[in-house]
This record gives C-alpha cells, structure tokens and sequence, in this order.
C-alpha cells in the first residue's frame, strides 16, 4: 500500500512525503529536525505538529499541535482519525493530498494527481526549455528524508528550473526583521499583510505590526492597491500615512511597522529602481561647434558700462559664503566641548531586559556579542525580549540559550497523561524558571515510579517544586485525626482530595466533632469536607446491632439480666462485645455503647 503526502500548495508545493520506506510504523512531521522525521521549513509548523501511525487498517493521522491545530478537510480534531483516499491535509501554510495510488509515471492516479500541480509529463523536454544558467537563488533544496516527484539515478546534481512556478508579482522585504524575505503573488488577488498566522496570507515576525495590518491587491489588469486595515502604528507609502485605498507601483516603497517591502512586476522589464532622494543629473556633452570668426569691435570702456543685477546678487552670494567659512573656521578654536550624556552598554541592556528578570547576560564590548541565558514563561515573551534586544544599536549579534517554559509544561504533560498511573498529575509555571507538579497519585509505589522518572529526564529539577498528593498517606492521616477526636461512629472516605463523613457522633461531643472539620479542611491535598454525620442524644440506642448477632441464650440473678450468649460466646454485663461495652439486658433488648452511642440488639 504506497501511501504518501503530496503537498497540493503551499511553501512545500511539489513535496512528498513517504510512509512505504524502511520498517518504522509511525511518523512526525514538524519544524524542529531533533524530534520530527519529516521536517517542513515553516514558521507557522510547530516543533511537531503531526504524527502518523500505519497500522492493519491503513494510516491514522493525529494532531500535536494546540496553537496551529492539523485540519483534515478543512475540519479540526481531537481523536486520531483514519485517512482515505483523497483527504485534504493541512499542515501550518502547505496544504497535503493523502493518496494510497501508485506514484509510477503512466499511471491514470499519476496522471491525475501531478497534472493538477503542473508538473511536466516529459521532465526531457521541459529540460529542453530551460537551457538558461540558473542562481543559487532558483535551485531548491529539499531535506534528504523526502523524495521529489522525480526519479534519482545516482547523485543528485542542483535542477535546472524551479519546481514552484514564478508568480507574476514578487514581494520583497527590503528592511525590517524579515528583510530578504520574497513571496510570490499572483494577478486577481487580495492579501492581507500581518503578524497573525491564521488570518494573514503575508505574515511579518514584527513586533510593530498590527495583527491584521493592510491588505495589498492586485486586478487582473495588474494594478496594485494598498488599503491600511486601522492598524496602530499605520501604513506609509513613500514616506506619507496613508488614510484610504492608495494605489501603488514597482518603484514604490511601502513600510508597516518596521517593515519596509516593494513589489516587483517580474514581468515587466527590470529596470533600477529610482530614488526621491537624489534629483542630480549629469551634464550633457556639448557638441562641438563650428568656429565662427567674431567680426571686429571697437573696443569699449568697460568702467562705463552698468553692472547687470544678476553680477551683484552672484557677488553677494559668493562674498556671504566666504564669510561664513571665515567664521566658521575661527569658531573651532573657541568654541568648549561638548559632552554627549551616553548609557553605558550594560545598562542599556538592563533596561531592555528589566521585565524580564530570570533572564541574564553577558556582553562583550569588543566584539559586540551578547549572550542570553535563563527562563521565560511563553512564547510571546520571548519574541517581545528578541525585539527589545534588537532596537539596540550596539549589538552586533545575540546568542542565548533561553528557555520558554510553556514548551516544557507541555512536553512533560503529554507524557505524564499518557501513563495511566500519572494521569492525575500535571506540571505548570507559576513563574519563570519555577515549576511545580501538582496533582494525585493513588499509591507510594506510583509515588516513588514518579520521582524516578523526573529524576532522570527532567531537565530543571532543581527548579521542580513537588506538590502531588499520595491518597494513601492522606488517608492515613486523616483516619487518625477522627480516632484522636474519640469519634469511633464516624465513617471516612476518601477520592481525589474529597473527604466525606458519614455514620453517628454523641451530640455531646458536638464541639470535638466541630474542631475535627476544621482540621480537616486544614490538611495539605483536602480538596472539599462533605459532613453527612448525624447527632444522637447520649440515651438514644438508634444504631440497630440485631442482624450482626445472634442472641442464643439469657440469664438473670434477682430478677435482672445478668449475662447472654452472643454469636455462640458468653458476655456479662461491662463486657466488651467488638469494642463495645455490654451495659444492659432484658429479655427484649441487649444494650451496647461505644463513644458515647448507643447500640441495641433485640432478643425477640
């Protein structure tokens, strides 16, 4: 069964992603290649985003991913689900075709499935038209655990054209965090440009940027228009904000955020691109003339002609700039120096960092190289401390090792929910670089198996405060509390931090029985106290014994019940029956009492 993903479109447009090759049973696919089996080079892909489990049935897929989540045709999930023949997949920005049908060139499924993509039926003549020298820039590579939809004899030499097709327009980022960037667009279409993945078709890693930002439009005609979305910081067009729907051209600069782009028409003529802020042009050669030969004057008396005005404004002019320099020059030697107040690099970088305090640094003036260590809680933190970093001009480059808890929790709460003797239990971060695992295990020994695995695969366990309770060792210490308070008629039991109370106390002991709740409530892991425990008047026998004992025989001195057999043995009158002691016997009743109720046992 030679299933696979054909990526339909998307940044992974053309790839194929195999489930026939080798022994393994089960795939990952995401951005991270430490822990993925199947890397795709895309921001919006989560370290692993996806698995696939082939089993007798055919492949299951599952999704790993809460901020981006996986769609099978178009539609979420939370079970893993079986794939057919057809089905849509959406990983981050590529959309994927699962197919089970043969990928041999020929067939009626290849044909079906790769003309859609517009591929070449015939890869030799396709070759055939592309003869012109190709960049580095056009070559794609592709990771080693994929395979294309080409055959590979021996070594793989660099393709000769691209396997996505050129779009008519090209975005190009020219300034900003995402400068070099280029997205491709096509005539007849409308983007929306901004930092949210699920609702842009162009997203910017920019702090700047509003979430839904502009959106840029081209018509089949291919004039562009750019519309600002009310963003904050707004969009500019060649240095002016724009208010409305403006109209844009190839030498147009625009800036959202920091984040400055032009589009490109790759279909029109590639021309340079032209600067407002330089108007020189250079001199035209003179041609050459013809001598012509002056005819002869008199001479005159050039002290009696007028000076023409445009002499006497050339001459100021030329006089008040000699002048100035004059001035200028001498100012040099008299003027004081002037002392510019700067911060020093350090404490610069202590207040971009000042929000952050479990981080810390290290900076080399020299070099310009700064080093980052320590913990932050989520994601979104660690891009806003990035961005603080980066407005400063003094640093050459940044190395850190930083850790996001979030990603942590959430690793060690797939495993912990995964073990059926773990499941109660859960790890989360209170603080950056703090972490606490909470929760209830059942038994000791689940306890200790616990302990052992945090030990040995936990990376910050010197930060790991353990909270879990042991329903074991909080049973026991509740069970002494009541036989402290001498209140043997009351019944505990325990679920999950739940205690509840049943069964009868002498109203006498009305206050222990009230201090007993208290302390209870008090106790580490005691979730809720449930009171159903009754009252009973200290001469009430309400607790019915009969059908525990058997009454077989009673008798008497001076008239009054003196002894009886119970359950076969012989029991006087302060005898002690189970714990309790034997106070009274009639022919009717037997009487009992412990901690203060009172039990009867009727003889008839």
């Amino acid at each position: 069964m030679p299933a696979h993903l054909i990526a339909e479109d998307g940044p992974q447009r053309g790839l194929i992603i195999d489930f026939t090759k080798g022994d393994k049973t089960e795939w990952t696919v995401g951005r991270d290649p430490d822990v993925a089996d199947f890397v795709l080079e895309d921001s919006t892909v989560s370290r692993k985003h996806a698995r696939f489990t082939k089993s007798d049935d055919g492949i299951f897929i599952k999704n790993l991913s809460r901020v981006n989540p996986t769609l099978v045709n178009t539609q979420e999930f939370k079970d893993p689900i079986l794939l057919t023949e057809g089905d849509r997949i959406q990983i981050g920005n590529t959309r994927f075709l699962f197919s089970e049908a043969a990928k041999e060139k020929g067939s009626a499924k290849y044909d079906d499935i790769f003309g859609d993509l517009g591929m070449p039926e015939e890869p030799e003549e396709h070759l055939e038209k592309h003869k012109e020298p190709v960049t580095a820039k056009d070559e794609i590579s592709q990771p080693t655990a994929y395979d294309t939809i080409f055959e590979e004899n021996g070594e793989q030499e660099p393709l000769p054209f691209s396997l996505v097709p050129s779009a008519p327009y090209l975005l190009k980022v020219i300034a900003g965090p995402n400068a070099g960037a280029e997205i491709g667009m096509e005539k007849g279409r409308s983007y929306v440009l901004g930092k949210d993945p699920n609702t842009c078709d162009i997203v910017f890693h920019d702090m700047s940027v509003s979430r839904n930002h502009a959106k840029l439009s081209i018509n089949p005609d291919g004039i562009m228009e750019i519309e600002d979305l009310a963003s904050k910081n707004g969009t500019v067009v060649n240095g002016s904000v724009i208010k409305e729907p403006t109209a844009i051209t190839p030498q147009d600069l625009v800036a959202v955020g920091t984040t400055i782009f032009l589009v490109i028409d790759r279909e029109a003529p590639q021309e340079t691109i032209y600067s407002p802020i330089s108007s020189y042009e250079p001199p035209k050669a003179e041609e050459p003339e013809e001598e012509v030969v002056a005819p002869i004057q008199e001479p005159t008396d050039w002290k009696r002609e007028p000076i023409s005005m445009k002499f006497w404004v050339g001459g100021g002019a030329v006089a008040a700039t000699f002048l100035i320099m004059f001035l200028s020059f001498f100012s040099l030697f008299k003027s004081k120096q002037v002392e510019v107040a700067q911060k020093a690099p350090n404490k610069q970088i202590e207040e971009a960092l000042a929000k952050f305090e479990a981080v810390q640094f290290s900076f080399n003036p020299g070099s310009g190289k700064l080093f980052l260590v320590g913990h932050v809680l989520t994601q979104v933190d660690y891009l806003e401390m990035k961005y603080r970093i980066d407005q400063i001009p003094f640093i050459a480059s940044t190395e850190d090792t930083v850790v996001i808890d979030e990603s942590v929790d959430k690793a060690m709460n797939e495993v912990l929910s995964g073990n059926d003797l773990w499941r109660g239990v859960s790890i989360q971060s209170p603080a950056p670089g703090k972490f606490v695992a909470t929760g209830y295990l059942m038994t000791n020994g689940a306890a200790a198996q616990l302990q052992d695995y945090l030990t040995v695969n936990f990376p910050y366990l010197d930060r790991l405060q353990n909270k879990v309770v042991v329903d074991e060792n909080l049973n026991t210490e509740l069970q002494s509390l009541v036989g402290i308070a001498g209140l043997g008629g009351v019944t505990l039991q325990l679920s999950n931090g739940e205690v509840i109370l049943t069964g009868r106390y002498n109203e006498q002991k009305e206050r222990e029985y009230e201090e007993l709740l208290k302390k209870l409530n008090t106790v580490h892991g005691v979730q809720s106290v449930k009171n159903f425990a009754v009252a009973t008047a200290p001469n009430q026998a309400g607790i019915d014994l009969t059908g525990k004992f058997q009454v077989t025989g009673i008798s008497t001195r001076d008239g009054q019940g003196y002894s009886a057999v119970l359950n076969g043995k012989i029991f006087t009158i302060g005898d002690r029956v189970d714990g309790m002691v034997l106070t009274s016997i009639t022919q009717d009743t037997i009487l009992l009492e412990k901690d203060g109720l009172k039990y009867r046992i009727d003889t008839r």
